[in-house]
């Protein structure tokens, strides 16, 4: 969703809340364990202070499927992430800067969404094979390593 800083301006007073649903799919990077995104909604509330600074107030809510660490099979992950954004045409870096005359929050909303992907997930019930449980047959040119096992 992208705000013109005029019309931010203009809708500060009467209209500041909004509300939308977003497909971020193409975000996704395809060399990650992040399978999937379902449509992210997000609603929020916009201030402005001292005609410099635009403060977003945002509530996001997507699932993410996530590949299992063990098993390779989709994961859901809910996420829910509540949030405040600093916008400012100033040159400072406590706060994001607004290049040009619009916001888009869209960038911002997915980079709080992958914040929340956990590094490793594992299925419900997905565990490891170990070596004892194992009715695999050992290579015999491996078998005399057996006797250096921890």
């Amino acid at each position: 969703m992208r705000f013109t800083l005029a019309e931010l301006r203009r809708r500060q007073f009467s209209d500041n809340a909004f509300e939308a649903t977003a497909d971020l799919r193409s975000y996704i990077d395809p060399t990650t364990d992040l399978l999937d995104v379902t449509d992210v909604r997000y609603e929020g509330t916009f201030t402005i202070e001292a005609d410099r600074f635009f403060h977003f107030d945002l509530t996001i809510q997507a699932t993410l499927r996530v590949a299992c660490a063990i098993t390779l099979d989709p994961v859901e992950i809910p996420v829910d992430v509540s949030l405040r954004e600093t916008f400012t045409e100033d040159d400072t870096d406590e706060y994001r800067q607004i290049n040009g005359i619009t916001i888009d929050l869209l960038p911002i909303i997915w980079s709080n969404i992958y914040l929340e992907k956990p590094m490793r997930v594992v299925k419900d019930g997905a565990t490891f094979e170990s070596d004892e449980t194992s009715d695999r047959k050992v290579n015999p040119a491996f078998e005399a390593l057996k006797k250096y096992k921890r």
